[in-house]
């Protein structure tokens, strides 16, 4: 008898362990959430977003990189702020120079209006194509697709200096047409 209540106590046991074992797994698994650990510097609260639901967060968003902790980034729609801004600084650049005949090459550029292929929305800009034969370093080539995109802000130098040029054109005329006047 004491060798079948053995027999009964380790099926017994075996059981329980089984029976204990799953609710321990269902326990990890119901009780699992999102991270607990705020990402490195502490810039964002936990949970992290691993769901569907969308979720808003405050504050600055950085996708990892070597400048200043920025990346690119994509985005599929509308992006919008209160101010985009664009590392300006002398102390940052070297070769600083005038931008040359800037009125030549703002002249073979050609402002479109066209429609967006998967949304037929329309839009108003430039063909990257053409902007590269012009100013190759405002043109960006995305690795994965090959397309390409323009820095649109950037060209707010080359038009600067090309409203200079016209205005010493303008005031070239205006004395031209003095002289001629006396």
């Amino acid at each position: 008898m004491p060798q079948k209540t053995n027999q009964i106590i380790i099926y017994f046991s075996i059981i329980i362990i089984a029976i204990a074992s799953i609710f321990w797994v269902n326990g990890l698994i119901l009780a699992w959430s999102s991270p607990s650990v705020s990402p490195p510097q502490g810039n964002v609260n936990a949970p992290l977003n691993i769901s569907t639901d969308t979720q808003y967060k405050e504050g600055a968003l950085g996708v990892g990189g070597l400048l200043y902790g920025y990346s690119d980034a994509g985005f599929d729609g509308s992006v919008s702020a209160p101010s985009f801004l664009y590392s300006s600084d002398r102390e940052l650049k070297k070769n600083i120079q005038a931008i040359p005949s800037s009125l030549d090459k703002v002249l073979k550029l050609n402002g479109i209006l066209f429609q967006w292929k998967d949304s037929d929305e329309l839009g108003m800009g430039l063909i990257a194509q053409d902007v590269e034969k012009v100013f190759p370093e405002l043109v960006k080539i995305n690795e994965t697709t090959g397309l390409k995109s323009v820095q649109y802000g950037n060209l707010v130098a080359p038009l600067i200096e090309a409203i200079k040029e016209q205005q010493k054109q303008i005031d070239q005329l205006k004395e031209e047409i003095e002289e001629l006047r006396k």
